[in-house]
């Protein structure tokens, strides 16, 4: 027996009091084809495959009747609105929201592509098949259940944490159900203000700039589920960490967020991140263990060219460099684009008509220890060359796949 099941032998089995929905909508007409939904408590189902649409969202709105939350993966932002546009009088549609799309990066912040889920893109459920609205309303449901076994262990781990997404996802409008969750999971009531906000400082204190910090903190209460995603990513920085792209387009906050606290140097001296990872020769000994950069070819005030290079680069600014061969170009790229991913996770492309060079950098930082690089070519074999782009726009480093 796995851990995960021993986990749900000993604690439950969780049948929540909910209607799971899943729609298949038409592309272009828009008109909703089929829908499916589970009840988690009893296990009931209903699946209309076209017909008398009218009469099939009666028999929903009848099968949702004692829920106390309507669950969906994606629902607030498709389902929901398909649903509210051609039958807004249903009942259910005054029940409370739990979207597991939206819960999945908090989770799963270290692997929000979970087992149940694609890759990338819209982070859309993984399916056997196609077209099949029932599959996808059960497989919602299996994925709530895991999101309850990993939270708990959250729980368990950082407390801290919980209490922070606690606040930060319940202060809209229809929270109801979240609340509910996060209050089962915590076994405590929602928070207050004061201690949601000393979490937070807690949380980002030695994450990123303190003087930054203390800006997002005061400005927390606005900031909702996208400083949630950030902390999310921030518990994980550094390693094989991923902000999933919808939320990146849905929440573009969370990015913003991530690169003002981490990103972006505040010119306090006594500012301790901003000292150590925002100095371009803190960064040289960091990645490659030199001690100082070289001091040819030299600027016109005297200073190391390299060193300069890199310091612009870090603080992302427009350059152009020109380098004799020989001169240590390489780490005017490899040095700013390794710290802002350790820092953002950000991608940085790196362009060369030199295919040898290309690998033969690779294969260098690698006997580094440092993996978060690829090459891509037209010499690549099918396989490899197909699957290397894939992982690239999903977010993923080369550590993911091989």
């Amino acid at each position: 027996m796995s851990d995960t099941s021993a986990r749900r032998t000993s604690e439950w089995p969780f049948r929540p009091p909910c209607l799971s929905i899943d729609l298949e909508v038409g592309l272009r007409s828009g008109r909703i084809r089929q829908l499916a939904a589970v009840r988690g408590d009893s296990g009931e189902r209903l699946h209309c495959r076209g017909g008398d649409l009218a009469a099939a969202l009666a028999r929903l709105d009848e099968l949702a009747e004692g829920c106390r939350f309507v669950l969906g993966h994606n629902l607030l932002a498709f389902d929901r609105p398909h649903l509210a546009a051609v039958a807004p009088r249903l009942r259910l549609l005054g029940l409370p929201v739990v979207d597991t799309l939206w819960l999945n990066p908090l989770a799963f912040p270290r692997h929000p592509y979970h087992h149940l889920v694609k890759h990338y893109q819209d982070g859309g459920l993984r399916r056997s098949q196609r077209n099949d609205p029932l599959l996808d309303a059960q497989l919602t449901l299996d994925l709530l259940d895991d999101q309850v076994v990993a939270l708990r262990q959250r729980q368990r781990d950082d407390p801290e944490l919980m209490l922070a997404w606690h606040w930060l996802t319940t202060r809209a409008q229809r929270s109801a159900a979240v609340d509910g969750l996060f209050a089962m999971l915590r076994r405590r009531l929602r928070p207050s203000d004061t201690e949601a906000r000393q979490a937070i400082g807690c949380l980002l204190a030695d994450r990123g700039c303190a003087q930054h910090a203390l800006r997002v903190v005061d400005e927390a209460a606005a900031s909702g589920w996208s400083l949630a995603y950030a902390l999310a990513w921030l518990s994980v920085a550094g390693g094989n960490s991923v902000l999933p792209p919808w939320v990146r387009q849905q929440f573009p906050a969370t990015g913003r967020l991530i690169r003002h606290l981490r990103d972006e140097a505040c010119g306090h001296a006594a500012c301790r991140w901003c000292d150590e990872h925002h100095d371009a020769r803190r960064e040289l000994r960091r990645w490659f263990g030199f001690s100082a950069f070289r001091a040819q070819p030299a600027a016109a005030d005297g200073q190391s060219l390299q060193q300069g290079i890199v310091a612009a680069g870090l603080r992302g600014e427009h350059l152009l460099a020109i380098l004799p061969t020989g001169t240590g170009k390489s780490l005017c790229y490899q040095i700013p684009a390794l710290s802002r991913f350790t820092k953002t996770g950000a991608l940085t492309v790196v362009i060369s008509p030199l295919v040898a060079l290309m690998a033969d950098q690779v294969a260098g930082l690698r006997s580094r220890g440092i993996d978060a690089c690829v090459a891509i070519n037209g010499l690549r074999q099918p396989d490899l060359g197909a699957m290397t782009p894939a992982q690239v726009a999903s977010g993923m480093h080369s550590k993911s796949w091989g």
